[in-house]
């Protein structure tokens, strides 16, 4: 900004100001207020515009800490944070870069919360450009991201240059040629609307970008406009770096001479600013100024705290009795659902077991009535057999033994008993019928099982099915030779198991051995028969009636089954049964 610009702004607007305080009593004096009000402030404004105009920014920080004091106590606080804004400029110029953070932080703070959007970016460019100052690139990008928030190109051509200058030379980086684009922009800008400030350190961010290039003669040439305009505005801590930029692009290209005058401007005006850095009444000025802000500051927040404190105790019982209140609704509900989640755990349950109990004599009921199905075909298979066994042993049996009778009595009629081959294989042949319908008979109703027992029917079985041709059978029973007696029903169907599996041994696994073993002990009928055939693969058989009947059967007596075998290796089944 332009300060002259910006000074005559701001005394027309303390020339309002102090019309507007006619008629509302006494400020400086008993007599004349309003007089002496605008006494004082033309005054100060007049010091203040004298000295920016002969450059002696130093001896301008006294009178505007004086504006900052009264506009602070007639609360202008724009004013007030306007002027502090122009301290913390003056602080930039002399090079002294922390008090200037110290002022410009408070204008920031204020033109955030009072949603001055202008004043507000140009605040946080500022900001960025002193910490760019200060080698702290991270919190210069940070504020020129919160400056990029507010939307500075909107309506600002002024922001919208300078965000484009310092995104060039803290985002892009000098060492992009997209820098030098961007810089040469904001100067075309700032020359066209006579923008002093922004000229100059567009040309000096320029200049840097050729030294960092190593083209030293570009760099001489940015850095010369750029010197030669903060001569012009007398900015003594820009005048120093440009002049010491300057020697050291001088030496590069071997201009001595001209180096040298450099350097001794640099070292003239470094002894300025160190000579204003320890001017021992300006400091003591400002360090009363800034001692009497931090009790000001002090005092205010004694007074925030003090009124936070009062607030506090008067709110503490409203804020007790509200969270009593909430404390005891949440109880309530909390009891309330914890009620109701027992009531309805304690229905959950009782449904559950409700179930189960269903469920377990749905399954009773079921396994009863598949036990009464089995019983009701196995009594059914057994009588059949008894009725068939009958009919072969009574009827078929009892007519072949008449036609042996009566071809006995045939043959021995003949003259040729004996002699004959054709009645001797008839004969063989009829008592080869008459053994097959007895050994049938006896399968389907084995009288010995009645008659002499369980073990004694086993083997009759098995040596009606030992021939000469047939495979070895081999029976062995242990535990029975202590009187205990197997229920007739139970010993049946452990018959029909017995004589099932030797059916399959012969028949299907082609065995040469079979081992037949009963062994009775503690109640427990073990039943084993292994065979050496085939063997089948469980996964790949297909189920017969024969398998199926032999696991009912078991399963009948509630007994398990358990079934061995594999391809090439032999059968061996293992039964137990109970014996009650």
């Amino acid at each position: 900004m332009n300060k002259k610009n910006f000074i005559k702004g701001l005394v027309f607007s303390l020339v309002i100001f102090v019309v507007k305080l006619h008629g509302q009593g006494n400020f400086f004096s008993i007599n004349s207020p309003q007089e002496e009000a605008n006494a004082i402030i033309d005054s100060t404004l007049s010091q203040i515009d004298t000295c920016i105009k002969l450059h002696q920014y130093a001896q301008a920080i006294i009178p505007i800490f004086q504006l900052i004091e009264y506009y602070n106590d007639t609360e202008d606080y724009l004013h007030m944070h306007q002027y502090r804004f122009l301290l913390a400029r003056i602080y930039f110029i002399l090079g002294w870069y922390q008090k200037a953070l110290a002022n410009i932080e408070y204008c920031q703070v204020y033109f955030r919360q009072n949603e001055r959007k202008v004043d507000l970016v140009r605040t946080y460019h500022f900001l960025s450009l002193v910490y760019y100052k200060l080698q702290n690139q991270e919190m210069a990008s940070y504020f020129l991201g919160q400056c990029e928030l507010e939307n500075p190109d909107k309506n600002n051509p002024l922001c919208v240059h300078e965000h484009m200058m310092l995104n060039a030379v803290i985002k892009i980086g000098l060492n992009d040629s997209l820098s030098k684009f961007d810089l040469s922009k904001v100067i075309k800008f700032a020359k066209t609307n006579a923008i002093v400030d922004l000229q100059f350190q567009s040309y000096m961010f320029l200049g840097d970008y050729y030294k960092a290039r190593n083209n030293p003669i570009q760099a001489c040439i940015a850095y010369s406009k750029s010197h030669e305009l903060t001569l012009e505005m007398g900015y003594l801590e820009d005048i120093k770096k440009l002049d010491m930029s300057l020697y050291d692009c001088l030496k590069a290209q071997d201009k001595h001479e001209e180096s040298s005058n450099y350097l001794l401007h640099y070292i003239a005006v470094n002894d300025s600013l160190n000579t204003l850095k320890h001017n021992e009444n300006l400091n003591k000025n400002i360090a009363k100024y800034e001692q009497k802000e931090l009790r000001e500051e002090r005092i205010d927040l004694a007074k925030n705290q003090r009124l936070f404190e009062l607030k506090s105790r008067r709110s503490n019982f409203t804020l007790y009795s509200l969270l009593f209140s909430i404390g005891a609704i949440l109880i309530g509900g909390y009891l309330v659902i914890l009620f109701y989640q027992q009531k309805l755990n304690a229905t959950n349950i009782i449904h559950k077991q409700n179930e189960q109990i269903n469920q377990q004599k749905i399954k009773e009921l079921e396994s009863t009535l598949h036990l009464q199905t089995m019983e009701s075909m196995i009594t059914g298979q057994e009588d059949e057999r008894e009725r068939i066994a009958k009919d072969l042993h009574d009827s078929l049996g009892g007519l072949l033994s008449t036609i042996k009778l009566r071809f006995d009595k045939l043959e021995s009629d003949s003259k040729h008993n004996g002699e004959n081959n054709e009645f001797n294989k008839v004969h063989e042949l009829i008592d080869i019928a008459c053994s097959e319908v007895r050994n049938i008979a006896h399968d389907l109703k084995p009288g010995a099982l009645e008659e002499l027992g369980l073990i004694e029917a086993v083997s009759d079985l098995l040596n009606r099915n030992n021939r000469e041709k047939g495979p070895e059978i081999i029976f062995q029973h242990y535990g029975f030779d202590f009187g205990k007696n197997i229920d007739s029903s139970a010993a049946l169907q452990i018959y029909r198991i017995i004589q099932e599996l030797i059916n399959n041994s012969i028949k299907h696994a082609n065995a040469q051995e079979i081992l037949v073993q009963l062994s009775l002990s503690d109640d427990i009928l073990e039943i084993i028969v292994e065979d050496d055939g085939h063997g089948y693969n469980e996964l790949n058989i297909k189920k017969g009636m024969g398998l199926e009947n032999i696991k009912s059967r078991v399963k009948y007596l509630k007994g398990d089954i358990s079934v061995s075998s594999d391809s090439d290796k032999g059968t061996s089944t293992l039964i137990h049964i109970p014996i009650g």
